[in-house]
């Protein structure tokens, strides 16, 4: 069986065609076919400069990051009780498919792998200690808790 010239000038056009960038639509029925798994951000305050670093791993890793730094900052700049702070915060954790730790484990972070520990969520560590440049899994061995000072 020959081959066409046409059938080959086809070939070459569908592998040299730029392709076209997907459409809004086409973008939010792919996520509603195929969503990403949601993963809650924990971390302390004392790294939370290191937030938007953070952020960019959790989506350059395929997944989409729930983080209470960038949701809430410190408290909405006081304006809101810590209280309904804290029932967001674990809401958002209950609904998320992972948690992330990122550096060492405050109190709170404490509390956070807890729940989710209870909730049966996958835990997740990571060294930030070479940030900007790197972040390192750990395991939770290896973990540390924060420095009290």
């Amino acid at each position: 069986m020959a081959v066409s010239g046409k059938a080959a000038e086809d070939i070459l056009e569908r592998i040299f065609q730029p392709t076209t960038k997907p459409s809004a639509r086409d973008q939010a029925e792919e996520t509603l076919r195929h969503p990403k798994r949601l993963v809650y951000v924990a971390m302390s305050n004392k790294v939370f400069y290191w937030r938007a670093h953070i952020q960019k791993f959790v989506l350059d890793s395929g997944m989409v990051p729930i983080s209470p730094f960038m949701l809430f900052d410190y408290y909405l700049m006081h304006t809101v009780s810590k209280e309904v702070v804290r029932e967001a915060m674990n809401n958002l954790l209950a609904r998320s498919d992972e948690v992330w730790v990122f550096g060492r484990i405050s109190l709170g972070v404490k509390v956070q792998v807890g729940i989710a520990k209870r909730m049966s969520k996958t835990v997740r560590y990571f060294d930030i200690g070479d940030l900007p440049i790197a972040v390192m899994p750990i395991t939770e061995e290896t973990a540390q808790e924060e420095l009290k000072d």
